[in-house]
């Protein structure tokens, strides 16, 4: 649970902090994070109060613990044995045919709750003493005063003020509204539902589940194991995609399970044991201004998520770490200039771009291609050299 001695809400009508992060998720935690031992004032805001839950597929990526770790060690060790978590190292990828490949990791990955998750990360934040929660706290606009290098930030609470801004808000992003041009583009947009079932057979519990199914031309089908025994279930696909052809996601999810000639036998004796919820997606397939004077955007905010596999924790993680160090150094240097901040745009996409254009050639061009993706995977069934060409070009 949240520490209520440390969560504090805003009596005041103003306050000044060095640093103000909009959104306390993965992205605004590791960010937070980061900044450790810098001595800056930072003001870790969210409209929720924690812990909340937060609609995912609830896959995290190998090198997330290892963002934590450049940190700090003790971060990495408090992630690893105190998150409940399901360890998964192989990928199981279906074809439009049934035939399945399995795909191993070189390093497991996890399967965890977002509500669990994002708890634990917020915490692990806000228990640092130079970070100030803001909670259950809206953000309804920003404003840059470029004579003061000063952001005026107007929330439910009051006015908040800071040096410098961090948007790590989501995929609906208030920060990223006003400062960038982070318009939602279906063609680089998807969006998706999910459930939690119990009772799911034929899962491998250190296995999950890819199904590229027909009624689902651009995108997937998802089955993912839960530490205690549920299955995170779910499907999205592009949103042009889905707008051109009216395809009603909760609807197909629905449709999927229980007709499906594949899919539905394995869910004879499941039970859903929560309601189904969307999600929206913004990828990481075109690149979008990521700062500016004073500013910077992490993870959903600044559209980094992988368009193949949707997967965007990681990439949460990996933007808020660079975000920290990049504001300790803006500090350090007295610079908060759009040229100065530059440098931050260098690293996240050093580190996304090539992998996230990779993937949305693979959804764009390869997987809709049912002939050509059943084909393959008939072959590499008969030839491990295939097989293993293939897990070099996806994994």
């Amino acid at each position: 649970m949240l520490n209520p001695g440390k969560c504090l809400f805003l009596s005041m009508t103003r306050s000044d902090f060095d640093v103000a992060i909009v959104g306390a998720g993965p992205a605004g935690s590791t960010a937070a994070l980061a900044m450790v031992n810098s001595g800056l004032r930072v003001a870790l805001l969210d409209q929720s109060t924690f812990p909340r839950d937060k609609t995912c597929g609830d896959a995290v990526a190998a090198y997330a613990p290892k963002v934590l770790a450049t940190i700090s060690e003790s971060f990495r060790q408090e992630f690893e044995n105190n998150l409940q978590r399901q360890s998964v190292n192989i990928c199981r990828v279906f074809a439009p045919s049934g035939r399945s490949l399995d795909f191993k990791f070189h390093e497991s990955g996890n399967i965890i709750k977002r509500l669990e998750l994002d708890n634990f990360l917020c915490n692990l934040a806000i228990r640092q003493s130079h970070v100030t929660p803001l909670f259950s706290t809206r953000v309804n606009s920003v404003l840059y005063q470029p004579e003061q290098v000063r952001w005026e930030l107007s929330t439910s609470m009051g006015l908040i003020t800071s040096r410098l801004i961090i948007g790590c808000d989501g995929a609906n992003s208030v920060v990223t509204k006003q400062v960038s041009d982070g318009r939602l583009i279906p063609a680089h947009h998807s969006a998706a539902v999910r459930a939690y079932f119990t009772d799911v057979t034929g899962v491998n519990s250190e296995s999950f589940e890819l199904h590229f199914i027909s009624e689902l031309p651009l995108g997937y089908f998802w089955i993912f194991p839960e530490r205690d025994g549920s299955f995170n279930v779910g499907l999205g696909a592009l949103t042009d995609f889905i707008s051109k052809e009216r395809i009603n996601l909760r609807d197909l999810l629905g449709q999927v399970i229980t007709h499906h000639k594949t899919i539905s036998p394995r869910f004879h004796a499941a039970r859903q044991i929560s309601e189904v919820k969307g999600f929206g997606l913004p990828l990481g397939s075109r690149k979008v201004p990521i700062s500016g004077n004073g500013w910077m955007l992490c993870g959903d905010a600044a559209h980094l998520i992988d368009p193949l596999t949707g997967e965007g924790i990681g990439q949460a993680m990996a933007s808020g770490r660079f975000a920290g160090w990049k504001a300790v150094a803006c500090f350090r240097e007295n610079n908060f200039t759009a040229a100065f901040m530059k440098s931050y745009d260098q690293q996240v996409y050093d580190k996304f771009w090539v992998s996230s254009r990779k993937s949305y050639f693979l959804q764009k061009y390869v997987v809709p291609r049912f002939g050509f993706f059943n084909q393959v995977f008939e072959i590499a069934h008969r030839f491990p050299v295939v097989r293993s060409w293939i897990q070099r070009a996806i994994i």
